[in-house]
């Protein structure tokens, strides 16, 4: 029997092997499981390996993300449930990951396989997977495949100086992430920051990313000039973490420039010799395929970062020990930061991301207190049944709304007490394919939202007033929790233009 579908790159093998193969799966269905072809030392180092260097992407639990297609359960078997483990290892070379394909190495990639095979609910034996194996998924999990979501625990790690199995081009495990203050240090005659200063930032500091609350970029220093550009010279240079997406930012304060690294590293450095002062490794490891982080902040005597886990930290800036660190996302749900931080009056607000399953709870940005490391509010870009703007989403019940995770951190307008954040797209992308229609305008996504940070008290996490323009049209819907009103803004850019169906 024939059906009728696009060439697939692991398509691309003779017409006979195909015919062979579909009659070898026929007579193999009828019949028990195969014996398992991988043992459990090939699971255990593949299981590193995925976490290393897949699960950025694809997720802890294999149950993928974005484009990042599901690893564990149905969707994955009805993929590749009757292709061998030869296909996908050659795929996996080929393409995986995107950013340096087949770059674990061919045995580590075989191990990655097993570890897919023990995922999807196949049980180790004594026999090495190899890549060359002409064995089926299907094949080899029998009748009984493991539900999607369910990831089996490691086995007991191996004794120092002994791997995992495979061998061969395998690359040494990697060594152990080392959490916690790696390098101390002191910086001397530090100067707390205050609001004031994060205000009308002293033109030989940088305090925040872009340089002030309005995102200039722009440096008031005059001593360099287009007249002495070519006289500039290399006076030192410092080599970042390695691993991960780096798109942050250095933070100038007082002679001392601190840096956040990859895998939630970061350094205090003299900037004058550029010798390093203090290093704290906050953790976790970051995992290739996340963005980076994207900024983070100085205020009052602590540098705060939004951690990868979605966490917010706070650090003595003069020592960089740990103060406090508060959740703000569970990552079990997928949720991840890269949106960096931003501190304003006493606050330090976030962003987050992985907004992407059905859990009927959206995403949210969120404000911690900076003195105390508890959370002030939290303001959910995805609108609610019941709330304002809850009716832009047509029928879609909260369970089935979601997206709305902020990239970048905000900006400021002190004048208004405004923070203006960019909020990305509804989920899943085309309004036909999340039960909505082109005249629904799923508030608060695809939108730009001005909140008022107004003090509130830590154990009140009601949302703030909030201003949104949605970049659709221009047309903004404004709350202040119960009742709806028009906000007047002098920083407020984009055209007021007649709203949609569905914006008040």
């Amino acid at each position: 029997m024939t059906s009728a579908r696009a060439a697939r790159p692991w398509d691309s093998l003779p017409v006979l092997a195909a015919i062979v193969g579909s009659s070898a799966i026929a007579v193999l269905v009828a019949q028990p499981a195969q014996t398992p072809s991988f043992t459990a030392a090939q699971a255990s180092a593949g299981r590193t390996a995925y976490d290393r260097s897949c699960s950025g992407c694809h997720r802890a639990d294999l149950q993928g993300a974005f484009e990042a297609p599901q690893l564990s359960g149905s969707n994955f078997l009805s993929q590749w449930g009757d292709k061998t483990v030869a296909e996908l290892h050659a795929y996996l070379m080929a393409s995986m990951p995107p950013s340096d394909p087949g770059s674990p190495g061919a045995d580590t990639m075989t191990n990655i396989v097993a570890y897919l095979l023990q995922a999807n609910g196949a049980r180790p034996g004594t026999q090495a997977l190899t890549p060359q194996a002409a064995v089926t998924f299907r094949s080899v999990l029998g009748a009984r495949p493991a539900a999607a979501g369910s990831v089996p625990q490691p086995p007991a790690t191996p004794a120092a100086g002994q791997r995992g199995g495979g061998g061969g081009d395998a690359a040494p495990a990697p060594p152990p992430f080392r959490k916690g203050l790696a390098v101390a240090g002191r910086v001397k005659n530090f100067v707390p920051v205050t609001d004031e200063m994060l205000r009308k930032p002293d033109p030989g500091d940088w305090l925040m990313f872009r340089g002030n609350y309005h995102g200039w970029s722009h440096s008031a220093l005059k001593e360099i000039t287009s007249a002495n550009v070519g006289d500039l010279e290399l006076a030192w240079v410092w080599a970042m973490s390695e691993g991960g997406a780096n798109q942050s930012h250095p933070i100038v304060h007082n002679g001392v420039l601190y840096l956040l690294n990859p895998n939630n590293i970061v350094q205090a450095l003299d900037a004058k010799s550029g010798n390093l002062i203090w290093e704290q490794r906050a953790g976790p490891e970051q995992r290739p395929g996340y963005g980076g982080l994207r900024s983070f902040s100085i205020a009052q005597d602590k540098i705060l970062f939004a951690a990868s886990d979605a966490r917010m930290v706070a650090l003595d800036a003069t020592t960089g020990r740990l103060l406090w660190e508060t959740p703000v996302g569970d990552p079990a749900k997928g949720h991840f930061a890269t949106s960096g931080s931003i501190a304003i009056n006493g606050k330090v607000l976030q962003g987050l991301s992985g907004c992407a399953r059905f859990t009927g709870e959206g995403c949210w940005i969120s404000a911690v207190d900076i003195a105390t490391g508890k959370l002030a509010w939290k303001f959910n870009t995805i609108a609610h049944a019941g709330e304002p703007g809850g009716d832009t989403w047509g029928k879609l019940t909260d369970n089935f709304r979601k997206g709305g995770e902020t990239w970048i951190a905000g900006s400021y307008d002190p004048d208004l007490n405004l923070t203006f954040w960019g909020v990305a797209q509804a989920k899943p992308w085309m309004p036909a394919s999340r039960g909505t229609t082109v005249f629904d305008a799923a508030l608060y996504a695809a939108s730009t939202v001005a909140l008022n940070v107004r003090s509130r008290s830590p154990t009140n996490a009601t949302p703030p007033a909030v201003e949104t323009t949605d970049v659709r049209n221009g047309a903004r819907c404004c709350s202040d929790q119960s009742s709806l009103r028009l906000v007047t803004s002098k920083a407020a850019s984009l055209p007021i233009l007649p709203s949609e169906p569905g914006i008040s």
